[in-house]
């Protein structure tokens, strides 16, 4: 399970919001229970339909990583390895929003005819 949390403070902090609440308006399922991942609080969590994936992708979680408002247990390389084969949730958090990925792949997929470029 990794975590990015963009806080009140960052330049996507509005964009989160109205992801989360349209995620949450459009919930035909209950909230997700709380969880706590050190060393945050989460709460009133929302799964991300296959059909929704594409709003948190284009959230552009990448281009924070450098910011002093984004925390995340992830690289850059990860970050943009996002796609939407990867199960998201979207919690809320004291002071920001909390995405949730499962499944992610910590390496890139080997290509090419032996496994890795020839170039």
């Amino acid at each position: 399970m990794n975590y990015a949390l963009i806080l009140e403070n960052s330049r996507k902090a509005k964009s989160a919001r109205q992801v989360y609440e349209y995620l949450r308006n459009n919930n035909k399922h209950d909230l997700l229970p709380p969880l706590h991942i050190e060393p945050y609080n989460i709460r009133d969590g929302v799964k991300v339909a296959q059909q929704d994936k594409h709003r948190v992708l284009n959230l552009r979680l990448h281009d924070e990583h450098l910011s002093p408002y984004f925390k995340t247990d992830m690289n850059l390389f990860i970050l943009l390895m996002l796609n939407d084969q990867v199960d998201m949730q979207v919690y809320r958090e004291d002071h920001g929003w909390m995405f949730v990925f499962e499944n992610l792949q910590s390496l890139p997929k080997p290509f090419g005819s032996q496994g890795f470029d020839m170039r």
